[in-house]
């Protein structure tokens, strides 16, 4: 229970960008229709600096969004109090199954089928493009 309030803390805020998907089920079905992976986000950015720092300056960019179009199915777990407590269940075995350290940020790439590919949370101010180039290089291993 302690678990579930931390995290309905932490993640409150709603999903922001329309091409980010709450449901990671949702988000798993559609990569299989698509083949693509899916990029699994974690993120606290009233809390976090770090997390605020990489929405406005990477994920919130033109180039992210136009890459990430071609290349992933956006995932974000929503615990937003408009969210039905089933969801807010559904996303707590979902940070505790990708992201149990409770690290923010951290960027999971899933393939198609749930498997981690690899994950990242470091960010120290790339630029959209430079960001890119880590998803890459993980997605590539």
């Amino acid at each position: 229970m302690k678990k579930l309030v931390i995290a309905m803390i932490l993640m409150g805020n709603p999903v922001v960008y329309s091409q980010w998907k709450s449901d990671l089920n949702s988000a798993l079905r559609q990569a299989q229709m698509q083949d693509k992976n899916v990029l699994l986000y974690f993120s606290v950015p009233d809390a976090c600096a770090v997390c605020e720092s990489l929405d406005k300056n990477v994920l919130q960019s033109e180039e992210f969004k136009a890459y990430a179009r071609q290349n992933y199915i956006l995932a974000k777990p929503d615990f937003h109090e408009s969210v039905s407590i089933e969801t807010k269940t559904d996303n707590l075995l979902i940070v505790e199954k990708y992201n149990k350290d409770g690290f923010f940020p951290l960027v999971v790439i899933l393939d198609k089928n749930s498997n981690v590919i690899g994950k990242t949370g470091i960010y120290n101010n790339e630029t959209p493009q430079e960001y890119i180039k880590l998803l890459q290089s993980i997605a590539k291993k």
